[in-house]
């Protein structure tokens, strides 16, 4: 009497595996639209202490600045542009810095959350 029972466990866990059911399991984790490392160009150091992160897309605005005098954060990224997808102006100052700019940086989302644009600002010393 076993064999059935095999075969009957076996055909619903087939049917509840092939049920159709696509829904993503999302998270409440908040991800960024966009990340930016901050470099000096020429020595490829880490430079995040006292810079600024603006992105911009029409009337939306967004910005965050990394504290000055920490280098201790000089290696950490900025971020902006909470769970927004968008096409976006992001730009990066940063005292003794050219500013630098990059146009048309496309966030995308999925089903839960936004796909996270990640670029690396390459500042230029001020001359």
């Amino acid at each position: 009497m076993r064999t059935p029972f095999v075969v009957w466990y076996s055909i619903l866990i087939g049917a509840v595996a092939c049920s159709g059911s696509t829904s993503p399991v999302c998270t409440l984790e908040f991800r960024p639209g966009v990340v930016v490392y901050v470099k000096d160009s020429l020595t490829r150091a880490g430079v995040a202490s006292g810079a600024s992160l603006v992105v911009r897309e029409g009337s939306y605005k967004d910005s965050v600045a990394a504290p000055a005098s920490r280098p201790d954060l000089d290696n950490s990224a900025l971020a902006a542009a909470g769970e927004r997808s968008g096409t976006y102006q992001v730009t990066v100052l940063k005292p003794g810095y050219a500013a630098w700019l990059q146009s048309n940086v496309r966030v995308t989302s999925n089903k839960c959350h936004v796909n996270t644009v990640t670029l690396t600002a390459l500042l230029q010393p001020a001359s």
